[in-house]
């Protein structure tokens, strides 16, 4: 029979107690970083989550707030070469889009002498600008609404644009350069959200009496 003395005994019991604590210490050490690890991964989420819907929206507002056009005509201007001084849109919100504010639309023109971005105007309402910077502004008037300058379903709103001046880039009445039969040119329409509308325009080869023609 062998016999253990005292002193192993407790010794081999210190030895296990300090293998314990080690352990012990270890877990404790690997549930914090796991705990960390989660607090990372959780932020990482949200932030993941509202810069996607952050960026959802954005889409959405680029897709489904905006105008189309609806038609386009250009006005004669009384010469035999059938050339167009004056150019109509007439525009509507998108299905499902929001209340357009008319007077921050911005409108980009590409004609055959002229590439120059285009602002509202606010004067003269009714007929394309004639005023200094007519060379660089839009004016627009309701077809169908009520009364404000609000583009909302149901409504329609007719865009002027003074071209001869506009390809001329000079808002000297004296210095006009019309749109000719074969001219191209395209309109870029942009709402304060970021959407964008194209309507590409092409001058017809027409000789007869009527004062507009379709673009």
């Amino acid at each position: 029979m062998r016999l253990v003395c005292r002193e192993d005994s407790v010794g081999h019991t210190g030895r296990r107690g300090q293998v314990g604590i080690g352990t012990l210490v270890v877990f404790i050490a690997m549930v914090l970083v796991a705990a960390l690890a989660a607090g990372v991964l959780i932020n990482t989420a949200s932030f993941l989550q509202a810069t996607a819907e952050d960026a959802g929206k954005e889409s959405i507002d680029r897709v489904v707030n905006g105008v189309e056009v609806v038609t386009t005509a250009g006005h004669i201007t009384g010469g035999d070469d059938g050339s167009v001084d004056t150019v109509r849109l007439w525009v509507r919100p998108r299905p499902a889009a929001g209340d357009i504010n008319v007077s921050r639309l911005t409108v980009k023109w590409v004609g055959e002498q002229a590439g120059q971005s285009l602002t509202f105007s606010g004067t003269d309402p009714v007929a394309p600008s004639t005023a200094s910077d007519a060379h660089t502004t839009f004016n627009a008037s309701e077809s169908i609404g009520d009364g404000d300058k609000i583009l909302e379903q149901g409504e329609e709103f007719v865009l002027y644009f003074n071209v001869s001046q506009i390809e001329s880039g000079d808002a000297d009445p004296a210095n006009l350069a019309p749109l000719h039969p074969g001219d191209q040119a395209t309109t870029e329409i942009t709402v304060a959200t970021g959407s964008t509308s194209a309507a590409y325009l092409t001058v017809p080869d027409y000789s007869g009496n009527a004062t507009y023609v379709r673009l």
